[in-house]
């Protein structure tokens, strides 16, 4: 595979740093819970010290989160990969910091119930997987190649010129595809195939431009979904 001309740890410096990330937004709101008799169980105290100045109140609150632990879909979307090599590559990938953060985060101003990218990127791959009707291990690399694709969809809205989203994910997968290349060279080179980073004596095979045509359907799907919620929002 052809490497960046950059050098690595300049270019991930460089690539990474600039990205402009939304704030994280959890499933949180704060709620100020008094000790009455329908909140018994909150461990809520009103103190009222006496002061010259007047009277003081100080009230505890309670952060309540709903929903299912976001790192657990992470994990939950890894694991649909069958353990080895190829499930080890992306949880690897899915533990960035960057990536971690765009799969997880919600939009400021979307509509009250949103779905998180991860759960809207599993969805889509894991569908487009399974109607493919190709074989476990061939659905294994098409599942996580749109994975890597959405990935790099969601980073290419941070990015800042002149990097672009290929840039991103090629620094951010780099040495998790190297890991995977030396436990299993096949499936390492099934994948850069299905991204179309592979030899050009390859990537045009009818098989990979198969795999490769399932992949850009998937995520241009997702890329005009996430467009219309962002014009039509709640």
């Amino acid at each position: 595979m052809k490497q960046p001309s950059i050098p690595a740890a300049q270019t991930r410096n460089a690539i990474l740093n600039p990205i402009a990330l939304m704030s994280p937004q959890r499933y949180a709101s704060l709620v100020s819970l008094r000790k009455t008799k329908k909140a018994r169980m909150a461990t809520v105290a009103d103190v009222t010290p006496k002061a010259s100045q007047g009277v003081t109140t100080i009230e505890r609150i309670a952060e309540i989160t709903i929903g299912t632990d976001p790192q657990l879909l992470i994990r939950r979307a890894v694991n649909l990969v069958s353990a080895g090599p190829l499930r080890d590559f992306l949880a690897s990938v899915m533990t960035e910091r960057d990536v971690n953060r765009v799969l997880t985060v919600l939009r400021e101003h979307g509509p009250r119930l949103q779905r998180l990218p991860i759960e809207r990127l599993r969805a889509a791959a894991q569908c487009a997987a399974n109607a493919s009707l190709l074989s476990p291990r061939i659905r294994n690399t098409l599942y996580a190649a749109i994975l890597i694709s959405g990935i790099e969809l969601l980073l290419g809205q941070t990015v800042k010129h002149p990097y672009s989203s290929g840039d991103v994910i090629r620094s951010v997968v780099r040495d998790a595809l190297r890991r995977l290349d030396a436990a299993d060279e096949v499936q390492g080179q099934r994948l850069r195939n299905c991204l179309g980073w592979g030899n050009e004596d390859e990537v045009n095979e009818e098989s990979v431009l198969h795999l490769r045509y399932c992949v850009g359907v998937t995520v241009q799907d997702l890329a005009e979904s996430m467009t219309l919620q962002r014009r039509h929002p709640g």
